[in-house]
């Protein structure tokens, strides 16, 4: 990748100068020092990638989740250094090899507390940013063998109704955060740009 805080030519630029205006070069580098600069602190700043594809934030530490009376109430740790605008996302599925999952924003929030009814549910959890892949998810259990969930009680959960995924995934398409493609077309034709 191309380290966008290089701008080719500056000794070139720095020595332009005409006798109507004297030191043209020098000024002129010094605008695009400053562009450097504040190009830099916003690419920080929102974790953005002017080159290409901004990184996606480290693994989630860990997934916590109990149920109680059709109650589900689940924790996120994520210890690692992270941007702010971090994004989290559980999904939760009646099937451990979630074949449906249901994808749930939490926005920067690390907990949850959700009503499914009584029922088993297993459950993973990954983050994201705006513009970012999603990271790799952790699972309640272990991925090897997640383990589900009781919601308890005795009422049942509504009808799981198919997944239709989240940002520019497809129906059906688990661990996708905002996307993984930063365009989706019904069409598969790229747009216009």
């Amino acid at each position: 990748m191309a380290d966008v805080n290089v701008v080719r030519n500056l000794p070139y630029l720095r020595a332009l100068s005409t006798p109507e205006m004297p030191g043209f070069g020098a000024k002129l580098v010094e605008a695009l020092q400053d562009l450097i600069t504040h190009h830099a602190n916003l690419t920080q700043q929102v974790n953005g990638n002017s080159a290409g594809q901004p990184q996606a934030p480290p693994q989630v530490n860990g997934l916590t989740v109990s149920g109680q009376n059709g109650h589900f109430s689940g924790a996120i740790q994520d210890n690692n250094p992270i941007y702010r605008g971090i994004q989290y996302y559980v999904e939760h599925d009646t099937d451990p090899n979630f074949s449906n999952p249901t994808v749930v924003h939490l926005g920067d929030s690390r907990n949850f507390n959700m009503f499914l009814g009584s029922g088993k549910r297993y459950w993973r959890a990954y983050s994201a940013y705006g513009s970012s892949s999603p990271s790799k998810a952790v699972y309640h259990g272990g991925q090897a063998a997640p383990v589900g969930v009781e919601g308890g009680g005795n009422i049942g959960g509504p009808a799981v109704l198919p997944s239709q995924s989240s940002g520019t995934g497809t129906p059906g398409q688990g661990l996708v955060g905002p996307g993984i493609t930063p365009f989706r077309s019904t069409s598969g034709v790229p747009p216009i740009r």
